[in-house]
C-alpha cells in the first residue's frame, strides 16, 4: 500500500460503509474489493464479507469471516455475521458449533445465547435462515427499483418471523415508497415499535409517516 492509498482508505471506507447502509450493496462491494487490494486488513476483509452476505455470496462470505474468527476471537459481531451466514448457507452443524464456542467464551452476552440456542432448534433456524435470505433477496428488489416485488418477499417473511423488527419497519418503508394507505404503513412502522421500543429509527419513521398523513 503506498502513502496516497494510505490516506485514502479512511474517505473510500467510510463511502463503502454508507453505501451499504443505504442499499447501493454493488457499489459497495466494489470499494471493498479495492481497499482488500489496498490492504487485506480484518476490517478490510470484514466489510467486503458484509457486503457478500447481503448480495446473498454466503459461502463468499464464510471464506473471509473465517480467518477473522481464528485471528480476532473476542469481536463478537464479526462471530455472529458469522454464524448467520452458516445459517444462511444451511450449513446446520457449523453454525451450531460455532454459536456454542461463541456462547462458551461469551456466557454473559444474551444475543450469543439466543442464537445459540436458535442454531440447535430445527423448526427455528429454519425460519430464521429463510426469512433472512428473503429480506436480503428484497433488499436487491429495492435497489433495482421493483418495489412490489420487494414488499412480496418481506411479506412472505413477515410470515416466518412475526418478531423481527426491522422486517416490519422495512414494510412499511416500501409500502410508503409505493403510496400505500398510510393507516397500513403507519401499522408496520408502529408494530416495528412495539417489538422494538428503544430504536429511535422506528420512532422517526413513524413520526414522519403519521405527520405526512395529516397533510
Amino acid at each position: 500500500m503506498n502513502v496516497v492509498q494510505k490516506l485514502l482508505m479512511p474517505f473510500f471506507r467510510s463511502a463503502g460503509q454508507r453505501q451499504l447502509l443505504y442499499g447501493r450493496r454493488r457499489r459497495a462491494l466494489s470499494v471493498f474489493e479495492r481497499l482488500c487490494r489496498w490492504a487485506d486488513t480484518p476490517e478490510n476483509l470484514f466489510n467486503l464479507a458484509l457486503a457478500k452476505m447481503n448480495l446473498r455470496d454466503y459461502e463468499g462470505a464464510i471464506t473471509l469471516l473465517e480467518p477473522i474468527r481464528k485471528q480476532l476471537p473476542d469481536q463478537v459481531f464479526a462471530g455472529i455475521t458469522y454464524g448467520q451466514c452458516l445459517l444462511l448457507a444451511r450449513r446446520w452443524a457449523d453454525a451450531e458449533a460455532a454459536y456454542q464456542e461463541m456462547a462458551d467464551a461469551h456466557p454473559d452476552n444474551k444475543l450469543v445465547r439466543s442464537l445459540s440456542e436458535l442454531s440447535r432448534d430445527p423448526v427455528a433456524r429454519d425460519k430464521f435462515s429463510a426469512s433472512l435470505d428473503l429480506q436480503f433477496q428484497a433488499s436487491l428488489r429495492q435497489e433495482e427499483g421493483q418495489y412490489e416485488e420487494a414488499l412480496a418477499l418481506l411479506q412472505k417473511a413477515a410470515g416466518l418471523t412475526p418478531e423481527d423488527a426491522a422486517l416490519f419497519n422495512n414494510l412499511g418503508a416500501v409500502k410508503l415508497k409505493l403510496k400505500y394507505p398510510n393507516r397500513e404503513v403507519l401499522a408496520d412502522f408502529a408494530q416495528a415499535m412495539r417489538l422494538n421500543s428503544n430504536n429511535d429509527r422506528y420512532q422517526r419513521n413513524y413520526r414522519k409517516a403519521w405527520q405526512s398523513g395529516k397533510k
